[in-house]
């Protein structure tokens, strides 16, 4: 028997560790296994090693991804807490079907097999009796939901008084506290669905509890699995690809390890220090541990240290601080000699139970050169144990500060003795950074009853002239600007003329409107404005994206538009509204608003999506439709709030100026991208936007790189679909020590996506799927040489089409080949490319020649 001095109980909403309350400050996804050396699986030597340095980042409580004695020893010796128990179905069950036992059997069960193992173990603060089993909250596992909670409040009613010292979890992530001590819940809020500031949906009370008020934990979030080399772990046919495409879009390939492992670590920081602020509202709130993968290397490894932390285990040690200094800032873009208002949080989880007395602030805003630029004090006074208190600072920013970088760092001091540091970025743009500079060649016409486009134009120093009706517009002169909102029946009655108006070239800018109220039947392509708020708290996101949403993709970051703005400035904007968390709803932070799709995807021939958002980037948020034939207008529609922030975000300021004058210019506007280089499917940078979402039919082929130690182990098979697969399907956290990496595209369409992310086709789907995609080629250009690969051990056959001409070709059985289409592009360049086949079949790649 190991003997420990604790108690921990779950008592009127709260957890209490030796009497006082505790905030579980979490990290779910643990050996042993996954992947480890086998030596290393039940070593007591590294399980120390590994909880110590856990221990020294602030984590206070882990799950083990099975029960070890050698890593519950280890965490008894090292003062972790562990939440263990029956992390799956009872034995005999399903996820939406409870085993059948006699209460006899089930205490039994219970309390020799799950729990007994746990018994001695004064780490163990909490028992989970089971997992993800059926709900009547969660829409796909409704089924057998009421037996399920019958079955789980039997075995607690069983146990409970068996042993009394932990808390019980019935149903972890969705049980809702039905069945045992505390309410648990699962939110992947900024992976699979929403965003992270779906979590301050937590400051509501859940209203789940049925056995009185009771503690909130989250036992699983985060997700953003990344992989050994840092990217996204692409396993095919799960939600792992269409949310990377979300978070990470088509960033070049040597960007996305940075960008997925920065972003991994932004949604744990915001998970958790959210989590932890909210108590304010929500003091019910006791704990969140990230799901997610923590380290580089598992599999080679002889020690501990050889694992490699990844940034979002840094991030740890930040965010799970006992006493954490946490920056809320919803102006992530400034103009110099503007001030920028931050809210700075103290929260006081002090280990050994301390008030703190004294507490001041000291801040500092530092350049990327190192220097400051601006330093500040703010006394805080005292802050209880367990209190959360909160101070508005105003940063007045120097008005010749140079557009760049910078940081926003902070010391948190009680007395003489520092408790607690972090820091914010922040972003400053010199004054005239959107200014649209030389006079446009066309006059815009601007059509805004409501007068808010005006006033931001303006402020934007857009000349432009007011609209007044359709007799006076210019094709060839003027461009008709339709105001944010500014949508009506009056214009709604001029559809007639508005095309008319394209097709005579004319050239149109739509800014964001109104779901419903919008008719866009007169554009060359149709579209259909989504309605869907983005951050509703329990929404998948199916076949359909949001209405808003962040991380927007530009699809082409070399077009004119994005002029002076990176794939950065397009992730988060300034909220105009002064939100703070004890208003209602969320800061207005979002770039999209009222983002789009085409009604019909083989309009894609009419248009040019410049930027897309969402998962799959179904979503689009910037697109010029043009009208057929060779004298047809076109008109840039856009979802992009771009009016709301003027004067106060720049990058904001600076994609209107730099839309409208694009608009406006007389050069020369083309449907499709230039492809001038060989286009090497799955190498995004390489694709230049030829393929935007799933509207092109082509989807990522990925494959897994496996240690040669492991090959054995997780054997390397390809499924009727093509996915290629090691050790079978899923493996995203259990084996990740294997990297899926993009090696092409496979002819898929058309597919949607399940309700989780997956991929998804008909019912009906024949075994053959295409894809489809439009761009122009230099002139001289005669033949398309095609790489393609069969996965398949029978011949499969290959239809090629260039504007609609077909040639079909048998690709041998795990070849390779490549196959030379004659072309003739239109005067300007242009093809209309369809690739039709076998689903095993990759296109590695396409040139010109």
């Amino acid at each position: 028997m190991r003997v420990g001095f604790r108690s921990f109980k779950s008592e009127g909403g709260k957890l209490y560790l030796n009497g006082r309350p505790i905030f579980l400050r979490g990290n779910a996804t643990n050996p042993p296994d996954r992947t480890l050396p086998k030596p290393l699986d039940e070593s007591p030597v590294f399980a120390r090693a590994y909880l110590s340095d856990l221990r020294k980042r602030g984590i206070n409580i882990v799950r083990f991804n099975r029960t070890s004695q050698p890593w519950l020893d280890a965490a008894d010796e090292v003062g972790m807490m562990v939440f263990q128990g029956e992390y799956g179905t009872p034995e005999g069950g399903s996820p939406t079907r409870p085993p059948r036992m006699t209460d006899a059997e089930l205490a039994r069960y219970y309390r020799e097999d799950v729990l007994g193992p746990l018994a001695s173990h004064p780490s163990v603060v909490v028992y989970v009796l089971s997992n993800e089993q059926a709900s009547a909250d969660i829409g796909y596992l409704r089924t057998g939901h009421a037996a399920v909670d019958s079955f789980l409040t039997r075995a607690y009613r069983l146990t409970r008084p068996w042993d009394s010292t932990r808390a019980y979890i019935g149903n972890a992530g969705y049980g809702m506290g039905r069945a045992g001590d505390v309410t648990d819940i699962h939110r992947y809020w900024g992976w699979y669905y929403n965003s992270f500031l779906s979590f301050y949906t937590l400051r509501e009370p859940l209203n789940y509890w049925r056995n009185g008020v009771q503690p909130i934990t989250i036992s699983e979030a985060v997700g953003n699995y990344t992989g050994p080399d840092g990217r996204f772990n692409l396993v095919p046919d799960t939600k792992q690809p269409d949310s990377q495409l979300n978070w990470t879009g088509h960033a070049p390939d040597a960007e996305q390890s940075a960008r997925a492992l920065a972003y991994q670590a932004f949604v744990a920081k915001q998970a958790i220090e959210i989590t932890r602020r909210s108590r304010v509202e929500n003091p019910h709130l006791h704990g969140l541990m990230p799901f997610s993968i923590p380290f580089y290397r598992w599999w080679g490894v002889e020690r501990y240290e050889d694992m490699g932390a990844k940034p979002i285990l840094d991030q740890y040690a930040v965010s799970y601080q006992p006493v954490l200094l946490s920056f809320e800032n919803w102006t992530p873009h400034a103009y110099a000699g503007s001030t920028v208002r931050v809210r700075a949080h103290a929260v006081n989880d002090d280990d050994h139970g301390r008030g703190l007395q004294d507490v001041a602030l000291d801040y500092e805003l530092v350049g990327t050169d190192g220097r400051v630029v601006l330093t500040g004090r703010e006394a805080f006074g005292a802050v209880p144990y367990y209190a959360v208190e909160r101070r508005l600072l105003s940063l007045r920013l120097p008005g010749a500060l140079p557009t760049g970088d910078y940081t926003l760092r902070g010391t948190l001091s009680a007395g003489d003795s520092v408790v607690s540091r972090n820091e914010t970025p922040l972003w400053v743009a010199a004054p005239t950074f959107a200014r649209m500079g030389a006079v446009p060649d066309r006059t815009l016409r601007v059509y805004d009853p409501i007068g808010a486009t005006n006033r931001a134009l303006r402020a934007v120093g857009v000349p432009f002239e007011p609209f007044v009706q359709f007799g006076e517009l210019d094709p060839a002169r003027d461009v008709l600007v339709v105001g944010q909102d500014a949508w009506d029946a009056g214009l709604a009655a001029r559809a007639a003329d508005l095309r008319a108006f394209l097709g005579a070239g004319g050239r149109a800018v739509v800014l964001a409107q109104q779901p419903g109220a919008f008719d866009g039947s007169w554009l060359p392509a149709r579209v259909t404005l989504q309605t869907e708020p983005l951050d509703h708290p329990n929404v998948f996101p199916g076949g359909r994206p949001f209405r808003n949403g962040m991380a927007v993709n530009p699809e082409r970051p070399d077009h004119a538009v994005f002029e002076g703005l990176s794939r950065d400035r397009l992730f988060l904007w300034s909220d105009a509204t002064g939100w703070d968390p004890s208003k209602p709803g969320f800061p207005a932070v979002y770039p999209v608003t009222s983002g789009f799709v085409l009604a019909d995807p083989a309009e894609g021939a009419r248009a040019s999506v410049l930027a897309d958002y969402d998962h799959g980037l179904q979503g689009i948020a910037l697109a010029e439709l043009f009208a057929e034939g060779q004298g047809g207008g076109s008109a840039l529609v856009t979802g992009f709030d771009l009016t709301g922030r003027a004067g106060l975000d720049p990058a904001a300021d600076r994609l209107l100026a730099n839309v409208l004058r694009y608009a406006a210019s007389d050069a020369p506007h083309h449907p499709h991208v230039l492809v001038d280089a060989p286009v090497r499917w799955g190498d995004y940078a390489s694709e230049r936007g030829l393929v935007a979402g799933i509207r092109n039919g082509l989807l990522v082929h990925t494959e897994p790189v496996v240690p040669e130690g492991l090959r054995e182990r997780f054997p390397v098979t390809v499924d009727a679909q093509g996915n290629v697969l090691a050790g079978g399907r899923g493996g995203w956290n259990s084996k990740p020590s294997v990297q899926y990496v993009p090696r092409g595209r496979r002819p898929f369409g058309p597919f949607t996506f399940t309700t989780g992310g997956s991929q998804q086709l008909a019912r009906d789907a024949a075994p053959e799927g295409e894809g489809t995609f439009w761009l122009r080629v230099p002139a001289g250009r005669t033949a398309m040489a095609t790489t393609v690969r069969n996965l398949h051990t029978a011949p499969l056959a290959l239809e090629i089409a260039v504007d609609g001409v077909a040639r079909r070709v048998d690709v041998a059985p795990g070849a390779e080949q490549v196959v030379s289409t004659p072309v003739r592009p239109a005067p300007d360049g242009t093809l209309a490319v369809r690739y039709r086949g076998d689903r095993r079949l990759v296109l590695v790649e396409t040139r010109f020649e």
